[in-house]
Formats: structure tokens, C-alpha cells, sequence
């Protein structure tokens, strides 16, 4: 698929799969180092770019420059933080990069309307209705899970931006294509989906989705296609029999119920999901996806 950058520019022919390749190598070097002071020079390093054209090359194809990117990444983990979490408020403002709670209470207020305490309290969104064909959500259920320590896994995967159904799909499609022919789907395969944000606190179109596959040989990124190694740990693991549209319902009742009475807190590492059967050879209802929540 074509990529064009969010202002409309396309890279010239024979530079675009580079391009992808070389971003999207930034885009993780900001996901991993989201609380250090990066350095455009830096970043520009890591994609072996020109300092000089790199903020506007970074800028043209993710649609914010990587100091908007790194603050909104820290002001929308730090509303995560406030509505699953009881730290106080200064502590937040500090790990989000804030010298003072003055400072992160502007900016939050400015990213959401609100102030944090304000948001803090406002009310935490229960659980939806399951989706038709998913059946209910009994609370006895939704509490039934397992404590798993996980190895780190290594992957190729896809990124697409956006509403997680829409995104999900593409991301899978291009993934998939990519690693089928190259013989890289072993009978050890994992297929693993990660959503990085919480469609209540980020905005749709900045929803971050990696369709991923573990592969147990070296593979080098190629365009949009990209590898890395997802955090090993403690998990909290939860099982969802049905349709993927009820994840969000899964979601909801594990942060707004389990959580806060599981006596158990989250460690900086994005959720995952991993899918254990083929949803093009399975009933919906028979579909099983287990949900991945890292704990301390």
C-alpha cells in the first residue's frame, strides 16, 4: 500500500520504503526512551538523516514533530495513570516530565479540557454492553485469570494508526503478507496484537495498533514492516471466548473492576493480545483471544 505522509507529500519513487523504515525506527526509539530528553540531533541519528531535513521529514509523515509526539505520549500516559491508579498527582507531573504540578496541571488542561483532578474524578466508564453475538460479561468471569511469567518475544510487525477495528485488519493484512511467503510463520508462531492506547483518553486518529508475529531468525525491517522485542514480565492474563468487538468490553471490566481490587499495579509496558485461533476458520462465538495485562 502507499504511504503518503499526513500533509498530502508523497517521497519520491525508490525512497519510500526507506523512508517508513527509517521513521518508524524513531517512532520505537520514542517509545522505549519516552521519559528522556531526546535530542533532534539524536533522533535524527537513529534514522540516519540529515539533522537539517530530519524534523521536517519526521513531521510530514507522523502529522506532529517528535517533541509533540513525546508530550503527548507523556500527558496521555500520565490520564492513564490518574484513572487506574491512586499516585498522587505531583508524582505524576514528575514522571510525566514536569517540574512542577503547576506546569502539568496547563498542559493537561490543555490537552483535555480539564484539570487532572478534575479528571481524576470524573467517573471511570463501566463496561459496555457485550456486543451482539458475544453474550454477557458476567463480573465472575471477566475475574477469572492466571498470573504468567512471559519471556520476551521477538517480532516483525505492522503498524497502522487509527480506530482499532479498521486498524487491526490493515495491520494484519500487510503483516501477514510479508511474512507468509518470506517462510517466517513457524508451527511455533505467535500471533500477537498490541493497542497501545485507550481510545477514551486518545484521540481515534492517533490510536496505535502493531499486528504482530514471532519469528525465531534474525529478520532485518523492511518499509513498513518492522522488528522488535516485546517486554517479558509478570502478566495478569485474562481469556475472551467470542467476537474481537467484545475486547473493549473485556478491557473496561478488567481496569474498572480487577484492577483497583486486585491489590496489583501496572508496570510501563504496553498490553497485549495474543489470538488463538485463525477468525476466517472459526465461528465467532468459538473465537478465543487471550488479554495480557503487565503487573508488578
Amino acid at each position: 500500500m502507499m504511504m503518503k505522509s499526513r500533509n498530502g507529500a508523497q517521497p519520491r519513487p525508490g525512497t519510500e520504503r526507506d523512508y517508513q523504515e527509517r521513521i518508524q525506527r524513531v517512532l520505537l526509539h520514542l517509545q522505549r526512551h519516552m521519559d528522556e530528553a531526546l535530542s533532534l540531533d539524536g533522533l535524527a541519528r537513529v534514522a540516519c538523516f540529515s539533522p537539517f531535513h530530519f524534523h521536517r521529514l519526521f513531521t510530514a509523515f507522523v502529522g506532529e514533530t517528535p517533541g509533540q509526539h513525546q508530550r503527548r505520549l507523556r500527558i496521555e500516559r500520565a490520564a492513564s495513570r490518574l484513572r487506574h491508579s491512586r499516585e498522587p498527582v505531583t508524582v505524576i507531573a514528575l514522571e510525566a516530565g514536569y517540574e512542577t504540578p503547576s506546569a502539568f496541571t496547563r498542559a493537561f488542561r490543555q490537552h483535555f479540557g480539564r484539570s487532572p483532578v478534575g479528571f481524576r474524578r470524573m467517573k471511570k466508564p463501566g463496561p459496555p454492553a457485550a456486543a451482539p453475538g458475544a453474550g454477557p460479561l458476567p463480573k465472575e468471569k471477566v475475574m477469572e485469570h492466571r498470573i504468567e511469567e512471559c519471556p520476551e518475544r521477538r517480532v516483525v510487525f505492522v503498524r497502522r494508526m487509527g480506530r482499532y477495528d479498521k486498524a487491526a485488519g490493515e495491520a494484519w493484512g500487510a503483516v501477514c503478507g510479508f511474512a507468509f511467503p518470506r517462510g517466517l510463520v513457524g508451527r511455533k508462531a505467535e500471533f500477537i496484537g498490541v493497542s497501545y492506547d485507550d481510545p477514551d483518553i486518545t484521540a481515534e486518529e492517533k490510536l496505535r495498533y502493531d499486528a504482530c508475529i514471532t519469528v525465531d531468525r534474525e529478520v532485518n525491517p523492511e518499509g513498513d514492516v518492522g522488528v522488535q522485542t516485546l517486554a517479558g514480565g509478570p502478566y495478569a492474563v485474562f481469556t475472551l471466548k467470542g467476537p474481537y468487538d467484545g475486547l473493549k468490553a473485556l478491557y473496561r471490566a478488567i481496569f474498572g473492576q480487577w484492577l483497583p481490587s486486585s491489590g496489583r499495579s501496572l508496570r510501563d509496558v504496553p498490553c497485549f493480545e495474543k489470538y488463538l485461533n485463525h477468525p476466517e476458520q472459526t465461528p465467532p462465538q468459538d473465537l478465543l483471544t487471550e488479554v495480557f495485562i503487565p503487573i508488578k
